[in-house]
């Protein structure tokens, strides 16, 4: 006669591979954990945690992300393959103290958790990633571009020709992105267009002029010598570009990345879209 009072614990039952499959997906190592395996889990999850921190030191460059974001999406598929086959293979299989519900959410729950954190250390001590919404930095940053921020520490140089980002008061918690024209202790000076600093014309060939005429503030400015500390910073697009001229110099404890290269453009239908995906912004 059957024993109908058989603990769970010792019911057999085979696992799904394909569900195997899809909650590895989810969370890394969460296929390990539904197949009773929840030390190979664990260990699975761990290496992609320091295999992703190890990465970020390389996302500097466009091509070295791309190897990076490819490494892992290999080995994410790589255990969602593995958390397969072990299912696949198993022909019974026991209940474990492992297999419960709230342990899955659990997994979940630590998976979302984690990735959320590396997101804000990446944001914090790394790389920041931003979308243009104006039109003050053409013809070089495009509206819609997306583009990857170098975080700066206090003590990183800056040299002329950086595009850099920054927080003001006055801008009221925005971020801009603008490019450096003066270095402290400089002087800078705008004649009809034509920036000088400490009486030198400043060659730019990456400036945009789309009118006529010459206006005071935007096209015949200062002369304003710069404090230590302080830079100039003007958007390439000369007349759609609210910077140094309206804000005046910027502190450099204000200016908090330097930009590095633009990952996705924004106009899908340029003719040189593939030509500036991974472009360095210079």
């Amino acid at each position: 006669m059957a024993d109908i009072d058989a603990p769970a614990a010792a019911v057999a039952k085979p696992r799904n591979p394909w569900l195997a499959l899809v909650l590895s997906l989810a969370a890394v190592g969460l296929g390990q954990v539904y197949n009773g395996q929840w030390k190979k889990g664990a260990g699975f999850y761990l290496a992609e945690l320091l295999v992703a921190l190890v990465m970020v030191l390389f996302w500097a460059d466009f091509a070295a992300m791309l190897l990076c974001v490819s490494i892992l999406l290999g080995y994410n598929l790589f255990v969602a393959g593995e958390a397969f086959a072990t299912a696949r293979k198993s022909s019974g299989y026991t209940f474990k103290p492992c297999n419960r519900w709230w342990i899955y959410l659990l997994c979940l729950a630590v998976s979302l958790g984690s990735g959320a954190a590396f997101e804000r250390v990446v944001k914090g001590w790394f790389f920041k990633a931003y979308e243009v919404p104006s039109a003050s930095m053409l013809p070089t940053i495009r509206v819609g571009d997306h583009f990857m921020v170098e975080v700066l520490e206090p003590e990183d140089a800056l040299k002329r020709g950086d595009i850099v980002i920054f927080c003001m008061p006055e801008t009221r918690g925005r971020d801009f992105v603008k490019r450096i024209v003066g270095l402290p202790g400089e002087t800078v000076e705008i004649k009809a267009r034509q920036v000088f600093v400490d009486g030198a014309a400043l060659s730019e060939p990456y400036v945009c002029y789309t009118r006529q005429g010459n206006l005071p503030v935007r096209d015949i400015f200062g002369p304003v010598t710069l404090g230590a500390g302080e830079y100039f910073l003007m958007g390439d697009n000369r007349e759609d570009s609210f910077d140094s001229r309206w804000l005046g110099p910027v502190p450099r404890d204000k200016i908090t990345g330097r930009a590095g290269y633009i990952y996705f453009p924004g106009d899908m239908n340029a003719p040189d879209w593939a030509d500036r995906l991974g472009a360095p912004l210079r």
